[in-house]
């Protein structure tokens, strides 16, 4: 009996000897199969999403609400479109008077905290409010007589009956029917990004990777939090949701490449990610009154400096910059949410910019910045700051003379920086070169440029990559690591979406509520363009390699919640 017993088990162990490594070939196979084919899938769907979610946003016009009518002493109605109306017989004007007697740019009439203002702007002709002269800005109610030079107007409050409007009346555009009728569902949309995301996490599992049965949980978290927020939006605003959805697809590809490269970040940076959710949703809601968005301003100004100064005093250095501090529990990067602030420094009514044109404390806090960003030696963030600042001011000033002095002093400063500190005049020796020094100074650059090469236009897989082993694959590298994983096709729709942001906030700006929010936008855009711009083409060799991450897919929380908080300033503009 002992020994039928015996003889059984060796059978037995014989045969699951040879079973098990059957089985194992079997799984190898099914997960290279499932590989192979999610690899083209993957592009295919990313370009379904990205053209479902642009149609709609640039088919979008800003909401056509009349605020009132301007009725001139011949009976012509124009209709008042805009929180801030530039009223002149110049083309560029919001409302144009076309009398030889009224200036290009003769005032500007502004709805603020419920009641309406009129201001001169410096006019040869000057404005009288039921025959007052007005100097400073003077506030009006419906029924007040303006004259404009002897023009006179009256503000009359709007009615129910469009058909009073005169067609083709001053900024008076509507949809056609064709456009009604083109509708795409935004909810079809996430559901394929849905599709995508939980393909991207089996794709995870089938490369053997570190990932583990406790990831699950923190993409299951993120899928239901797009969700929760997708309906949210939704009931909170009657605009087009696909702009949240671009940022979601984005999100989702950040929690794939930090599960491949820095499984252990994964649940910081799903906190981080669901941070920026709330704030995006906080700043979005108080940025839709102007008078709350012009409080917000000073609020982030003195949280700007106070971030600025704790910098200085406290700051750690990692990889080179200052420019992080620890409080034990949790490292952040102050700088970081400086942006936010910083954009909104660089904002101002239509009336302000008309009239006073004041950028002192604009070019005051810019300066703390870049001069706090040269001590801490992150001069990547710098030339982010500097470009910001050109646009803003720009958009603020339109000095060209100013903007090309400043430009010639920021150059002569970049000279000597790279002349006198050898950190960065190492960067600079390689640059261009990096072959030269692919075991020194070009080691990270080099390897980039394979990985992105060796993944072709589909990729390897999503946690088949090399480049995830090397020092800031998923930071500084990140655009390597996502076309080797996921393939040179998903990381130009990557490129295109952040392209697409600069592309939209430019669009809002023609028919944007205020300047306010028009200059917010166009600086958040700008700071997100030039991220991408120097982390893409610093990685493979363009540009030197200055260290800035891509937002909302490089890894590191604090980049994170920040990409949200900019995304709130693009939004608010609509």
């Amino acid at each position: 009996m002992n020994s039928f017993r015996e003889s059984m088990q060796q059978v037995l162990q014989e045969t699951a000897g040879s079973i098990y490594p059957l089985l194992t070939d079997l799984a190898s196979q099914a997960a290279n199969t499932y590989t192979l084919v999610a690899r083209w899938l993957f592009p295919l769907l990313s370009l379904v999403i990205l053209v479902r979610c642009l149609v709609p946003l640039i088919r979008e016009r800003s909401t056509d609400t009349v605020w009132g009518y301007l009725v001139l002493a011949n009976g012509t109605s124009i209709p008042v479109r805009n929180w801030e109306n530039l009223i002149g017989r110049g083309k560029y004007a919001d409302i144009v008077v076309n009398f030889p007697v009224i200036s290009r740019s003769h005032a500007v009439l502004t709805f603020r905290n419920g009641s309406w203002t009129i201001a001169d702007l410096g006019s040869k002709g000057g404005i009288t409010v039921n025959d007052v002269k007005v100097d400073k800005a003077q506030e009006i109610q419906f029924g007040d007589v303006i004259s404009l030079a002897g023009i006179d107007m009256a503000l009359v409050p709007p009615v129910q009956n469009e058909a009073l409007v005169p067609t083709g009346a001053a900024g008076n555009s509507g949809d056609t029917d064709e456009e009604k009728d083109f509708t795409l569902n935004s909810t079809v949309t996430l559901m394929l990004l849905f599709l995508f995301q939980v393909l991207a996490v089996v794709q995870l599992f089938a490369s053997r990777a570190s990932m583990t049965l406790a990831a699950l949980p923190v993409f299951g978290i993120f899928f239901l939090t797009e969700l929760f927020h997708y309906f949210i939006m939704r009931k909170l605003q009657s605009k087009s949701i696909e702009l949240e959805i671009l940022v979601y697809f984005l999100c989702g590809l950040n929690l794939a490449l930090v599960a491949s490269a820095a499984p252990s970040d994964l649940k910081k940076q799903l906190a981080a990610i669901l941070i920026g959710i709330a704030a995006y949703t906080v700043i979005t809601w108080l940025c839709l009154d102007l008078g709350r968005a012009r409080r917000l301003k000073y609020l982030a100004l003195v949280g700007g400096v106070l971030l600025l100064i704790l910098n200085l005093a406290f700051g750690e250095r990692i990889y080179g910059a200052r420019n992080w501090i620890n409080l034990g529990f949790i490292t952040f990067q102050p700088l970081e949410f400086v942006k936010i602030a910083f954009v909104l420094a660089g904002t101002a009514t239509l009336d302000r910019l008309l009239t006073t044109r004041n950028m002192t404390a604009f070019i005051a806090f810019t300066g703390a910045c870049i001069i706090t960003l040269a001590l801490i030696r992150d001069f990547g963030t710098a030339v982010v700051f500097f470009g910001a600042f050109l646009v803003i001011a720009f958009m603020y000033s339109g000095d060209l003379r100013t903007l090309f002095l400043v430009t010639a002093g920021a150059a002569f400063a970049g000279i000597a920086v790279v002349t006198f500190m050898p950190y960065i005049a190492m960067r600079f020796a390689a640059w261009g070169k990096v072959w030269q020094y692919a075991d020194s100074s070009g080691f990270q650059q080099t390897r980039t440029m394979i990985a992105a090469a060796s993944g072709g236009l589909f990729g390897v897989g999503s946690g088949n990559g090399y480049l995830k082993n090397i020092a800031a694959a998923d930071t500084d590298l990140v655009f390597g690591i996502l076309c080797e994983e996921w393939g040179m096709l998903v990381a130009l729709c990557v490129v295109l979406v952040i392209v697409f942001f600069v592309f939209y906030a430019v669009l809002l700006t023609k028919n944007s509520r205020s300047a306010f929010y028009a200059i917010a936008a166009c600086g958040a855009a700008t700071i997100f363009l030039l991220q991408t711009a120097l982390n893409v083409l610093g990685s493979v060799d363009v540009l030197p390699l200055t260290g800035v991450t891509i937002p909302f897919i490089s890894n590191g929380g604090s980049s994170m919640v920040a990409s949200w908080g900019l995304l709130a300033m693009i939004r608010s503009a609509v």
